[in-house]
């Protein structure tokens, strides 16, 4: 797994959103399905990169949910937070609708960025899918905080990521 000070690795995937995600379950085409890359994201300011197994899994259904809540709650931080998971964009898609997830979504599905990250399993039943992690990455590109978890209902630190975030934007 990549650690704080490392350089994150670069990400070009496709990437579910909120908006294109609304109202349209069932109905969704490539037309909705938008292109995300980390340089372009960190030409903003920091990111906050969420990796979780899967859309509509109880657990990641929570992660998510709470996901979304805290970044309402961090309201004025100068980042961009993104799930990461290794569903393609369509099912993602539906999830953002079903659950009114306000952070979008992108997708590890044929791409390396799961295993990249050194968050893929890589053992059981289950193999391939992304464990449960948060990274945030400064403009540079440099990972200011890591986090990582493999059991189910252990989420992350609040606060560290709120620290890590200010500080990766130099506040």
């Amino acid at each position: 797994m990549i650690e704080a000070g490392d350089t994150a690795p670069a990400i070009e995937a496709p990437m579910a959103t909120p908006a294109a995600a609304a109202g349209k379950r069932g109905e969704y085409t490539a037309d909705d399905v938008e292109e995300f890359a980390l340089a372009d994201a960190l030409a903003d300011g920091p990111v906050v990169l969420a990796f979780f197994p899967g859309v509509f899994s109880r657990t990641c259904t929570e992660e998510l949910c709470r996901m979304g809540d805290w970044w309402d709650d961090l309201g004025g931080l100068p980042a961009s937070v993104y799930g990461v998971s290794v569903d393609p964009p369509f099912p993602q898609l539906a999830f953002l609708d079903s659950y009114d997830v306000p952070i979008p979504l992108i997708s590890g599905f044929n791409t390396g960025v799961v295993a990249d990250y050194g968050v893929r399993r890589e053992e059981g039943l289950l193999r391939g899918i992304a464990e449960r992690a948060v990274f945030v990455i400064d403009p540079e590109g440099t990972v200011r905080y890591d986090w990582l978890v493999t059991e189910p209902q252990v989420f992350p630190d609040l606060e560290a990521i709120r620290e890590a975030v200010a500080a990766a934007a130099g506040d």
